[in-house]
């Protein structure tokens, strides 16, 4: 499916009020960095589009509500972004982690398509004017030491590409991703990159990925 920025006028409603999910990332500890937010196109005609927008409004309340973190893991969605948050399940982290944990993206607005069926259209809407406030308040996030941040590692030719293109993301861009095991946790100072959770991310990284979290954050 063709990459474009998502088509529902009620979803990029939402992400006006919240450009994230989960939990406020000024306010959160952990952060799970994406490339973007893409949503199945025909979601706004699916029957639980209500847990979406609850969601989307509230993160944190819904995760205590529903006892799971997103509604893609809802029994009538199999579509793009379930085997991601499938894995994040397997973090076993309860709702008592909600407020502390918040996912945040490249691209601060919906997105539908996979990326890599047209680079240049991702990249276009990624450096485009409407996406450009959100890079410079996402770099502020990602240069706060205070906090425990979870990467791809194939996020990195992303921050150098944005280097190039901005000037933001200097701290990023310079890593070089060679010295990392592709397959393992890989920590750099408060950044941790590892497998992309939608891509065969091992049951051995995901246990590693909770140990940081937990000994990151204390939940009551």
């Amino acid at each position: 499916m063709t990459f474009a920025k998502h088509p529902s006028v009620k979803l990029r409603e939402l992400y006006k009020e919240k450009n994230h999910q989960g939990a406020n990332p000024k306010k959160a500890n952990i952060l799970f960095v994406g490339k973007d937010p893409n949503w199945a196109t025909d979601i706004e005609d699916a029957t639980f589009f209500n847990l979406v927008e609850e969601y989307l409004n509230d993160g944190i309340a819904f995760w205590k509500k529903y006892n799971f973190h997103h509604p893609f893991l809802h029994s009538d969605y199999n579509k793009d972004g379930k085997k991601y948050h499938q894995a994040f399940s397997r973090l076993q982290l309860d709702s008592s982690f909600a407020s502390e944990i918040s996912f945040v993206e490249l691209i601060g607005f919906p997105t539908t398509g996979m990326s890599s069926s047209n680079v240049t259209e991702f990249n276009q809407i990624l450096l485009s004017p409407e996406n450009r406030n959100h890079l410079i308040a996402l770099e502020e996030l990602l240069l706060d030491t205070s906090k425990t941040i979870f990467l791809y590692w194939g996020l990195i030719n992303q921050f150098k590409f944005l280097h190039d293109k901005t000037g933001l993301f200097k701290s990023l861009a310079n890593i070089d991703k060679s010295i990392m095991v592709r397959t393992d946790l890989n920590q750099l100072g408060n950044y941790y990159f590892h497998k992309h959770f939608s891509m065969g991310i091992s049951p051995q990284t995901l246990q590693k990925i909770a140990t940081v979290i937990h000994n990151s954050i204390k939940c009551p």
